[in-house]
C-alpha cells in the first residue's frame, strides 16, 4: 500500500509540476531562438560593415592582392538605366577585380528583388556614359531596371544624396519595401563623398 501511495504521490507532483516545466521549456527554446536571430543580424552586420570597407578601399584603389582578372567573377544580373543609356552586367562582390567591368552587388545586404535593402556599387569611370559615370543625371520617378535569372524588375527612384564614405545609414535594412540603394565616388577625380541613388520597387515580372 505504501508502495502504491508513493506512487500516486510522485504522478500527482508531477502532473502538478507539468505545466511549469513545460512553461520552462518553451521559455527557453524561445529564447534560444531570439538569441540566434539575434546572433544571424549581428553576423550579417559585420558582414555589411567588411563589404563597405572594401568597397571603400576599391573605390580609394587599395588593390591589396587580388587577382586582377574578370574571369573570376560571374554575372548575376544585369542593370539598365534608359535615362542614362547604362546597361552593365551585376556580379557578386564589391573588390577591384569585381568592380573592373561590372557593377557589384555587396554581400551581406538583402537579395536583390526581396524585402529590405541591396546594395549595388560601381566605379564613376572617367569615361562619360560608362558604369556609374552619369549617375548624378537621375531624380525621382526615374526607372531603374534589373534583369535576374527568374525575374525582371523595375524600380523608382526616390531620393539622390551625398554622403562620407564611412556613412554605413546608407545600407540600414528595409522592413516594408524591396529597395536598392546604388553607390559610387563623388566627384570622379580625389573622390570625398559617395554618390547615393534609392530606388524602390514598382513592378516585377518573372521570367
Amino acid at each position: 500500500m505504501k508502495a502504491i501511495a508513493l506512487s500516486l504521490l510522485l504522478i500527482g507532483s508531477g502532473i502538478m509540476l507539468y505545466p511549469t516545466i513545460s512553461d520552462y521549456y518553451g521559455a527557453n527554446q524561445q529564447k534560444q531562438l531570439l538569441d540566434s536571430f539575434k546572433a544571424h543580424a549581428q553576423n550579417d552586420q559585420e558582414n555589411v560593415k567588411r563589404e563597405y570597407s572594401q568597397l571603400n578601399r576599391t573605390f580609394n584603389g587599395q588593390t591589396s592582392n587580388e587577382i586582377q582578372d574578370v574571369t573570376t567573377s560571374s554575372a548575376i544580373g544585369i542593370i539598365e538605366i534608359d535615362k542614362i543609356d547604362l546597361q552593365v552586367p551585376i556580379v557578386e562582390g564589391v573588390t577591384q577585380s569585381d568592380l573592373k567591368f561590372a557593377a557589384g552587388y555587396m554581400p551581406g545586404t538583402s537579395k536583390i528583388g526581396e524585402q529590405g535593402n541591396a546594395a549595388i556599387a560601381a566605379h564613376r569611370s572617367f569615361t562619360y556614359g560608362e558604369l556609374f559615370n552619369r549617375l548624378d543625371e537621375l531624380g525621382p520617378d526615374d526607372h531603374i531596371s534589373i534583369s535576374l535569372p527568374s525575374k525582371d524588375l523595375t524600380y523608382k527612384v526616390t531620393d539622390k544624396f551625398l554622403v562620407k564614405p564611412e556613412d554605413l545609414s546608407v545600407l540600414a535594412p528595409e522592413q516594408n519595401e524591396s529597395v536598392i540603394t546604388l553607390i559610387t565616388c563623388h566627384p570622379m577625380k580625389n573622390p570625398t563623398h559617395r554618390l547615393i541613388v534609392k530606388a524602390v520597387l514598382d513592378k516585377q515580372q518573372n521570367s
